[in-house]
């Protein structure tokens, strides 16, 4: 989930304005998560490069079982120590072979919320409207944890620093042909090796969209975008094979992975719902008496 990823503005309604319950979203359990991450391809599961699209395919197959068990809600929230449990065990791997974004994200207690409700996308501009949309918000359980942590993967090729804040936010879309992260907030990256070129700036570059497209054989491409200075971003693209090593650009010897590349760039434009309550809780901080303990009990949100 490192991929998987704070910087939405929220616009309070006047005191008088109604509130909305803050309902407690399901909690999804451990035996759930680990039957969902056992449907993954034949790539490394242990592998920060690999991360994004084993995460990203558990969710999508627990949201389709919530849609079929539990058809009239529209969010769950997944426990940091259900998630890397399952993790575990489904790699078969001990704690130390687990790769560096799996133990920090399990040592930083990062909880998840996941809201597939049908006003995560409002509108489609430009493009074809996504087959699935979560919006997904990963925030540390722990109150009194630092504002930001960051690890470097010296294990994964390539070898890449992340820094991530205590509350990360993207947008998820599933098409038939790729994954789309948009409008990421809270997730810095520095590559330290391939792309590192492309990436060449002073400080931290925000990510702020990335897509993914699988091949048959399940080389990824993979397309970001990152924030250098306001106004300004850059665009890598990069392949990735099953067993987590990365290329930079795409192998000439292969058309596939060249289609996929071109088919990764075409235009898309969405606009978003708001936040939901809980999400809205987490972002902020609301303070007492709105929204009390977003994960663990029913209070009230301003709209």
């Amino acid at each position: 989930m490192r991929s998987l990823l704070v910087g939405l503005a929220l616009v309070l309604a006047p005191p008088a304005a109604a509130a909305q319950t803050c309902e407690m979203p399901s909690r999804i359990s451990r035996t759930t998560i680990a039957e969902a991450m056992r449907a993954h391809g034949p790539y490394s599961l242990t592998s920060t490069t690999t991360s994004m699209l084993f995460g990203s395919q558990a969710l999508l197959a627990i949201v389709r079982r919530r849609q079929r068990e539990a058809p009239g809600e529209t969010q769950f929230t997944i426990d940091h120590a259900d998630w890397f449990a399952a993790h575990l065990e489904t790699a078969g791997v001990p704690y130390a072979e687990m790769s560096e974004s799996a133990r920090s994200g399990y040592e930083h207690r990062q909880d998840v919320l996941v809201d597939y409700g049908s006003r995560v996308v409002e509108e489609v501009e430009e493009g074809p409207a996504p087959r699935t949309a979560l919006d997904i918000t990963i925030f540390a359980s722990d109150s009194t944890g630092p504002a930001e942590f960051g690890y470097r993967d010296t294990l994964s090729v390539p070898r890449m620093a992340v820094f991530n804040q205590r509350v990360t936010r993207f947008k998820m879309l599933e098409y038939d042909s790729m994954l789309v992260f948009d409008r990421v907030s809270g997730i810095s990256v520095r590559p330290m090796g391939f792309l590192s070129a492309v990436f060449t700036v002073l400080g931290k570059p925000d990510l702020r969209e990335t897509r993914l497209a699988i091949s048959g054989d399940f080389w990824q491409v993979v397309r970001g975008r990152v924030k250098v200075l306001p106004g300004i971003s850059k665009t890598g693209t990069a392949t990735i094979e099953p067993g987590g090593r990365g290329h930079e650009g795409v192998p000439g010897r292969r058309a596939d992975l060249t289609a996929l590349a071109k088919r990764l760039s075409r235009p898309l434009e969405l606009q978003y719902g708001p936040p939901s309550c809980q999400a809205r809780r987490l972002m902020h901080r609301v303070g007492a008496g709105d929204c009390h303990r977003a994960m663990g009990g029913v209070g009230t949100c301003r709209k």
